[in-house]
């Protein structure tokens, strides 16, 4: 028997049933199930669960929220379902703009959250044993996890070619050629070599021009595409509507190499011709939006940016707010904006931590403590549906912690130099230029004061009963 096949059955059961299933998919804690009728679900029995946090409808499905062992309870699924659930959205999927670029940017960024945390805690150990003398600049050891470090930012055009990809339907290894392909090395100095021939916008976005094709002008970054974001999601984009056509009109006998030759050659060449620097524009002009806004307030910028973070992870819809502070890392090297929410799910571990101590509900209790160890990698949402939404000024408490250590952050000026989170990103404000622990030094107070805030206000508030009484909930695990 499946580890969590009686979960997976009483999942589907709940839902309609698997012929209710039009397709389904999951993210770090939880199942996204698309259903044909939202009416047939049985949100409350899926509520009443104790192996589930919480349901939400949201992005046109129904989010049924369990933890980080989501991916197993999805295999148990998918095997009980079999050919009747597709795990990809339909092309077709219905649903506002908004939603359905949350859920687009969700599916290409989301998987390449791991190795940019790891890379980022190598960095930071780097940088320490730098600053502490135990090994020298340019020597091996420095050299090695300089490189293991800063890998993934450097290629990261080809990392997000996998994932969107894969997000886009498509071959996944023609999007690794693509995004290969823009920051190929040397590429981007032979093209701006010599003097230019034109120029488009003036300023900080102004891009020259140096060289063409087939008389056509290359308008090419002088930094290239390396640590991009923008450019090979569009590139993508577009190579997956040439490779589904050449799929449908070509010979079957001809596909396989046919059908990537042609893909990678257009796709390259509108990429780098058009999409390039349109996509670069836009970059561009995000930056000069947020660096405006930043100069006219900053403080007010920033306390807006940390007050509709947690609101956003309700929905699932904080990625594009992620996505700008990885831009923004991508551009400077550095961002004040993850710096900023960085705190948040300190907050979550305070909330979590004082329900657990106040609550007579074995059930809070049950939830509460493994929603604090999962906060501490920065897996708030089953602390937000299972502690802090379900009492709702448990969650303003959290939003109130979190603006404290997010401005502290600010007022400092201490951005984080890796993307990384939870008890792990410490090590993320460590200069690597000076090797300064100041960074550090403001994290600590600021996540210390971002917990103290959500801990005290959740303990001194709590109210007998607000929790629910003991339930006695079958097991559903096993």
């Amino acid at each position: 028997m499946a580890k969590y096949e009686k979960l997976a059955k009483f999942i589907v059961d709940n839902v309609g049933g698997k012929e209710n299933i039009e397709n389904m998919n999951y993210c770090m804690t939880r199942l996204r199930i698309k259903l044909k009728d939202m009416n047939k679900a049985n949100r409350e029995a899926l509520d009443n669960s104790k192996d589930i946090v919480s349901t939400q409808v949201a992005e046109g499905k129904l989010q049924v929220i369990i933890g980080t062992h989501v991916g197993d309870v999805y295999e148990d699924v998918m095997r009980l379902t079999g050919a009747a659930v597709s795990s990809a959205d339909e092309e077709g999927d219905k649903g506002n703009f908004m939603n359905r670029f949350a859920s687009l940017i969700t599916k290409i960024v989301v998987p390449s959250l791991g190795i940019l945390c790891a890379c980022g805690i190598i960095s930071g150990i780097n940088s320490i044993l730098l600053a502490t003398g135990l090994i020298q600049s340019g020597d091996g050891t420095n050299l090695l996890l300089n490189a293991m470090g800063n890998a993934c930012l450097t290629f990261f055009p080809v990392i997000l070619g996998y994932t969107s990809a894969v997000a886009f339907g498509m071959d996944p290894f023609i999007g690794m050629a693509l995004g290969a392909t823009l920051m190929f090395p040397g590429l981007a100095e032979s093209i701006n070599s010599g003097d230019p021939i034109g120029s488009i916008f003036s300023g900080g976005m102004a891009m020259p021009i140096y060289k063409k094709f087939l008389g056509i002008p290359i308008i090419f970054p002088s930094n290239g595409y390396t640590s991009t974001v923008i450019p090979i999601m569009l590139v993508n984009f577009i190579a997956s509507k040439i490779e589904r056509w050449l799929k449908e009109h070509l010979p079957p006998v001809t596909r396989q190499f046919m059908v990537p030759f042609i893909t990678i050659l257009l796709a390259g060449v509108v990429g780098v011709l058009l999409v390039g620097p349109i996509s670069m524009t836009l970059q561009n002009a995000l930056s000069v939006a947020l660096n405006f806004l930043v100069d006219k307030s900053k403080i007010l910028a920033f306390i807006v940016i940390t007050l509709i973070y947690q609101p956003l992870v309700i929905f699932g819809l904080h990625w594009p707010l992620i996505t700008l502070g990885i831009m923004e890392f991508m551009s400077n090297g550095f961002s004040l904006i993850v710096a900023s929410i960085f705190p948040a799910s300190f907050t979550h571990m305070g909330a979590c931590l004082a329900a657990f101590l106040r609550t007579k509900s074995a059930k809070m209790k049950n939830i509460a403590l493994p929603a604090f160890l999962s906060a501490c990698f920065c897996i708030i949402e089953p602390s937000i549906y299972g502690v802090t939404l379900p009492v709702k000024k448990r969650f303003l408490f959290c939003m109130a912690g979190g603006l404290v250590g997010g401005l502290i952050l600010v007022m400092a000026n201490a951005p984080m130099y890796a993307i990384s989170m939870g008890v792990t990103g410490f090590l993320s404000y460590v200069n690597p230029a000076t090797n300064s622990f100041s960074g550090v030094i403001w994290s600590i107070v600021a996540c210390l004061a971002a917990f103290a805030t959500t801990f005290a206000l959740t303990w001194f508030t709590y109210k007998a009963g607000e929790d629910g009484k003991n339930e006695d909930d079958v097991d559903l695990k096993k």
